[in-house]
């Protein structure tokens, strides 16, 4: 393509000489390597960005001149691009370029080379803004490298294949947990399908788990976790040895944001969360810096310059490190109107890089790609006041962890602050010290990143507004579990580290997409290990809600499922109660870890117990779930799929008619990476048609068709 170039991002690389043929070089082959493969991210109509990282494998500390090389044939008899950048320590010799001038809706193979060592990619830009196309992505999350391999992307690749190839790939969306900040430890740990125990190997025999950090890390409450730059580069230089993930990044362009574990888990602001104690004393101001500039270096996205929509200015820009440096100090104890935390450290640490951003995919998707963690507030039950609940002998037993399986009742007055009850809050709630009622109401999104979501979904005329959504947005609620004798905050929700501990910004936001009449929003969302679909409502709450969206949520690459948190959390808790969880049914037509989870949160309370009860007595699997269905009082009725126990992608495929998508669940991804992926357990398919959230359908194929577990 005439006029195609190479544009320099700050901070990594140095770019902008001709290339003196480098793939000829003296330097034999095996001087370099490129340790992490190759990689793209954030295609536009007419750009790219390209990245690698590239060493000298016998000093591991110099610095790299690399030719990048770009092509429209994978043969490279033309070259668009042939330039030199230079790969040096202090961006950990990563290199991101941003190559323009390129053609629409265009496959290009592009190539790093240092001395005879040369790595090759493929990539494709997006369509222009009015052209009427099929727009084909994916979408991932949650690739914890110590719970499972990565096979996901590589059933991706077999996949696609197979596929049609006005159906294949254009580009894949990653919405959080690209890595995880811990390890072997507090979130790690893969598991069987009998969810026990079982060591991970890679391809070449070598155990699969995460090296000591740098540093030795961090420990808090038992979890060892990054603590400095290098540690945070360590994780992305072992999360992305992985051959699978290579072969993936290698194929298609990513579109990343993060969520909780690229900086710390279930964090807020530069806030860290390991502790029940007092939940402003983590502070961890040089740990977001960190993590924040390791994002940058590993994760090819364009931020300055990002564009966007028309008239609403991009506010992305790249990594600079505070000037200066931040240190680690105390939260106060108040926070702004917004409810940000007004620290001086905090605001130089958050404000030094912003990925929030969206892209154009022709006449008909417009993604918008949100970072739900560094404007957050906190959680609306803190901490510590949920650690004196679990002491308390009149509230014990009611909490299985901070953020899970929490009261919708305290959650949502909480969240509301000061503006509850019409701006009345309570002081109490049910006995329980109202902590939050001269507070902001609770944000996810913060001001100004609310505010450009806003003007972003009213500014696009794209037919579908595809939304990157870290963590899940519809209501996911639990029936009543409470005790005999104990305060009644029935019912729960599943996660209040998700919307649901934010209900006052999703009814706002939701209720913006009502009065504004804005379409055809789809939510891709990831976080939750766990694969959900259904139909957002404006406000869950009213006894007519209007859908306004329609929301998919894939389970993770590799992390362990939702349903194997509940199941271990209630492996001491009476029978009762675990079978709500789950059964053994394998003596009567069943397997032996049933997911009545599902059922709890599709049927009731009345549906699951009953499920248990048949099955604890010996009544035929079957004969146990019709008793189930008879005795089913719905929950969740706009939820349309529960699968709690998956790991997989989801697929979407876009038209001016339609949004037709899948998620797919492949086998528990426990044994070595191998060319052939995991396989496919199952496959679930929705259609949702234009301008009518309420008509989206389902359904389900593989081994779902043997009811009850994953349900539609």
């Amino acid at each position: 393509m005439v006029g195609a170039a190479l544009v320099g991002i700050p901070g990594c690389g140095d770019n902008g000489k001709p290339s003196p043929d480098a793939g000829n070089g003296i330097d034999p082959v095996g001087t370099y390597g490129y340790p992490q493969g190759v990689a793209s991210g954030d295609p536009q109509a007419t750009s790219v960005v390209l990245w690698t990282r590239v060493m000298r494998t016998s000093d591991a500390t110099a610095d790299v001149t690399v030719s990048v090389q770009v092509s429209a044939d994978p043969g490279f008899t033309t070259m668009l691009v042939d330039q030199t950048v230079t790969a040096t320590t202090a961006s950990d010799h990563t290199v991101r370029v941003l190559v323009t001038g390129l053609g629409a809706a265009t496959d290009y193979y592009y190539r790093f080379l240092a001395g005879q060592d040369m790595k090759i990619g493929q990539t494709r830009t997006a369509p222009t803004s009015d052209a009427d196309v099929q727009v084909n992505l994916v979408w991932v999350s949650c690739q914890d490298y110590g719970a499972g391999t990565y096979g996901a992307y590589r059933q991706m690749l077999v996949d696609d294949l197979q596929r049609a190839d006005a159906d294949k790939i254009h580009a894949v969306v990653h919405v959080g947990d690209m890595i995880y900040e811990t390890r072997a430890d507090g979130f790690q740990g893969a598991i069987d399908d009998n969810f026990s125990p079982v060591n991970l190997t890679n391809s070449d025999g070598s155990m699969r788990q995460v090296p000591a950090f740098p540093s030795g890390g961090g420990m808090r409450a038992g979890v060892t976790f990054a603590k400095t730059i290098d540690d945070y580069r360590h994780l992305y230089k072992t999360f992305f040895s992985d051959p699978d993930i290579q072969a993936a990044r290698a194929r298609w362009p990513f579109i990343a944001t993060w969520d909780d574990h690229e900086f710390t888990d279930d964090c807020w602001q530069s806030q860290a969360n390991y502790t029940d104690a007092m939940s402003l004393d983590e502070g961890d101001q040089s740990r977001k810096v960190a993590a924040n500039q390791a994002w940058f270096e590993y994760v090819p996205a364009q931020l300055t310059g990002a564009g966007g929509v028309t008239g609403v200015p991009s506010q992305a820009k790249d990594f600079a490190a505070p000037s200066p440096a931040v240190v680690d100090a105390m939260f106060p104890t108040t926070v702004t109107a917004d409810n940000f935390v007004d620290e001086p450290n905090n605001v130089a640490a958050v404000g030094s890089i912003a990925i929030y951003r969206s892209l154009r995919f022709g006449q008909h998707v417009e993604l918008v790609m949100t970072d739900q963690r560094s404007y957050r507030s906190d959680h609306a039950i803190p901490e510590d006041l949920v650690a004196a609940l679990g002491a308390n002998p009149a509230t014990a037993g009611l909490f299985f962890a901070p953020r899970n399986a929490v009261p919708q009742l305290l959650v949502d007055q909480m969240d509301a602050g000061a503006t509850a009850n019409g701006g009345m809050p309570d002081m109490t709630i049910k006995g329980i010290p109202n902590p939050r009622f001269a507070s902001p109401a609770g944000t996810m999104l913060g001001k100004d990143q609310k505010a450009w979501w806003k003007a972003t979904m009213k500014g696009s005329d794209a037919t579908w507004k595809l939304w990157g959504n870290e963590v899940i947005l519809m209501r996911l609620g639990i029936p009543a579990l409470d005790q005999p004798g104990k305060p009644d905050f029935s019912p729960r929700v599943v996660s209040a580290d998700a919307w649901d501990g934010y209900s006052t910004e999703r009814k706002e936001l939701m209720g913006y997409l009502k009065t504004e009449q804005i379409k055809n929003v789809v939510v891709l969302s990831g976080d939750i290990h766990a694969s959900f679909a259904g139909v957002v409502m404006d406000d869950f709450d009213t006894s007519t809600p209007t859908p306004v969206a329609c929301e998919l949520v894939a389970a993770g690459i590799s992390s362990n499922s939702l349903f194997s948190f509940f199941e271990s959390a209630t492996r001491q808790v009476p029978a009762a109660l675990r079978g709500l969880i789950t059964v053994d049914a394998s003596a009567t037509g069943g397997i032996k870890f049933v997911e009545n989870f599902n059922l709890l949160l599709r049927s009731g309370l009345n549906a699951a117990g009953t499920f248990a009860q048949a099955t604890a007595t010996n009544v035929p699997f079957a004969q146990a779930l019709g008793a189930a269905e008879q005795a089913a009082v719905p929950i969740n009725t706009h939820v349309k799929y529960f699968d709690s126990n998956a790991q997989g992608y989801g697929y979407v495929k876009v038209t001016k008619d339609q949004v037709a998508a899948q998620i797919i669940t492949i086998n528990r991804p426990i044994m070595a990476p191998s060319d052939a992926g995991p396989g496919i357990k199952r496959t679930a398919s929705f259609t949702i048609p234009v301008d009518n959230p309420a008509g989206m359908s389902a359904v389900m194929f593989g081994d779902g068709d043997v009811k009850p577990f994953p349900l539609t």
